[in-house]
């Protein structure tokens, strides 16, 4: 009579649990990529509202106030950037809007959320009064 090995019904069985598990790793790793991406477009937002902001409160009339957030959104070299200023009596507020970068899963499930910007506020207090010539 001949003795079994114990184990010896265990051929491919890794290889199987492998391939089991690959799909969920490779849709965990896609994820990842995908929020790190859409937390740097949210930071990038921010940082652009901020910046445009502050430059903008230096001015002293609207048109320069939006000549001046137009050309501080314009170095980030995003072309999707849309942009809104809000002039009050004391200070500026810009509204930056971005639509997040394209990758398999943002792609894959926009048909489900729809279009979603990624939007980035600002408010800085005007250094003069900012007339409408």
């Amino acid at each position: 009579m001949k003795a079994r090995r114990v184990g010896s019904y265990d051929h491919g069985q890794a290889t199987v649990e492998f391939a089991l598990l690959l799909p969920l790793f490779a849709l965990l790793i896609i994820a990842l990529v995908d929020v790190s991406v859409i937390v740097r477009d949210q930071m990038l937002a921010d940082v652009l509202a901020r910046n445009a902001a502050r430059q903008a409160s230096a001015g002293v009339t609207t048109e320069e106030v939006h000549d001046l957030v137009a050309e501080s959104i314009g170095k980030s070299g995003r072309d999707d950037a849309e942009w809104l200023v809000d002039i009050d009596e004391s200070a500026v507020t810009v509204r930056v809007e971005l639509l997040p970068r394209a990758s398999l899963l943002t792609s894959s499930t926009r048909w489900l959320v729809g279009e979603r910007a990624i939007v980035g506020h600002a408010t800085f207090a005007t250094e003069f009064v900012i007339t409408d010539h």
